[in-house]
């Protein structure tokens, strides 16, 4: 049974339910000083994000612009984005959180650079698509190659047997295929 995914909402200020529903997220993250107007700069954050505009040409009014990126990189590093990407994919999370996907999506996007391998694999295990940097199939699916490992390794157990050695020939090859992609073209990269 496919799942019921939220449209995309176009980007407006934070409503007081979706601010409260933030906050347990972004309140007493770590290290660093308490932050001036909360909600402002996580109103810019999804603002920034939802948009395809670099971070250095967007001006505020919370703010410089390199003070909300310096909160949005700490916060990536935290897993405040990972812990609400994970929140908003679950059956039971707050409707403003659930309402709000679209944004986390876009928000974890941009921070998969500071992220790595591990946003795009936590994107996949939790099939929201459009929080990965381009198509889902110019990235790796680490329950493939999970399974191609169990393949192969199931293969080297029968030694001799013409099928398994058939088997893993063609695992393989999927994994060789499977981890030469070239870069993704400028026009399949999403916006917002």
């Amino acid at each position: 049974m496919r799942r019921h995914r939220p449209r995309p909402r176009p980007w407006s200020n934070l409503t007081e339910e979706e601010y409260a529903a933030l906050l347990p997220f972004v309140r007493n993250t770590g290290a660093g000083r308490p932050v001036v107007d909360l909600r402002g700069k996580l109103d810019a954050i999804f603002r920034i994000a939802t948009t395809d505009i670099p971070w250095s040409r967007v001006s505020t009014d919370h703010g410089p612009t390199s003070t909300i990126h310096r909160l949005f990189r700490r916060w990536a590093h935290a897993g405040v984005w990972s812990r609400l990407l994970r929140e908003s994919a679950r059956r039971r999370a707050a409707r403003a959180i659930r309402r709000m996907q679209s944004w986390i999506a876009a928000v974890f996007r941009r921070c998969h650079r500071l992220l790595g391998l591990a946003a795009v694999i936590l994107a996949r295990r939790l099939r929201i698509h459009r929080a990965l940097p381009g198509p889902s199939w110019y990235f790796p699916d680490p329950d493939l190659s999970e399974t191609l490992v169990a393949v192969l390794r199931d293969a080297s157990r029968h030694p001799g047997d013409a099928r398994w050695e058939e088997i893993a020939g063609l695992a393989v090859r999927l994994l060789r295929n499977t981890t030469r992609r070239r870069p993704i073209p400028r026009c399949l990269v999403p916006v917002g």
